[in-house]
């Protein structure tokens, strides 16, 4: 039957593939437990017969070299598809911390933009009281020295600006956020 296979007989090819069709299904199907991708791989078996027939005259159990085809080429694809699985999930994973990252980042860019608009509607003393502090990084002390003014003073202005900043955020962001932003800015400022 081989010989007439590599002579192109299709007649000889269709008994060949009745014969042993379901023997290596079964034994991929036992391997990748997926009738579909058992389905997939005894049909490229079959291909690579047919391709490849004239190679076969010389193969003295068909069935062996069938199965060992089978066993060979399910374990190249199941590790095919397990290397795709782990890029993908790892792809998946990058991903989701550079998605993350990105919200994170234009988050904190949008919520600086609104403490800026706050800080301009702020009275001429408290925002620059608030802009010493936060731009320039001075203590209370340092910015008491250079207004000419008292720390207690410099104290209650910020304290002032924080509770305008903290009211005009509110309705703009969620209770947790605007905590995690006024204690930021408070440890950022040292009030």
């Amino acid at each position: 039957m081989l010989h007439q296979l590599a002579l192109g007989s299709e007649i000889a090819f269709k008994q060949l593939y009745d014969r042993y069709w379901l023997h290596i299904y079964r034994v991929t199907k036992r391997y990748t437990r997926s009738s579909a991708l058992a389905e997939d791989i005894v049909q490229e078996i079959f291909s690579t017969l047919w391709n490849k027939r004239s190679e076969f005259t010389e193969v003295l159990h068909l069935e062996y070299y069938l199965v060992t085809m089978a066993k060979n080429l399910t374990y190249k694809t199941l590790r095919k598809l397990a290397y795709e699985e782990l890029a993908k999930s790892k792809y998946t994973e990058e991903r989701s911390l550079v998605d993350d990252t990105l919200d994170d980042l234009l988050l904190e860019k949008q919520y600086e933009q609104l403490v800026q608009q706050a800080v301009k509607l702020l009275p001429s003393q408290q925002k620059q009281v608030f802009q010493l502090a936060k731009v320039e990084g001075l203590s209370h002390e340092a910015i008491a020295q250079q207004l000419n003014i008292s720390r207690l003073t410099v104290k209650t202005h910020m304290a002032k600006a924080l509770q305008f900043i903290r009211h005009y955020l509110q309705p703009h962001v969620g209770t947790y956020i605007l905590g995690w932003l006024m204690f930021r800015m408070v440890y950022e400022i040292g009030c």
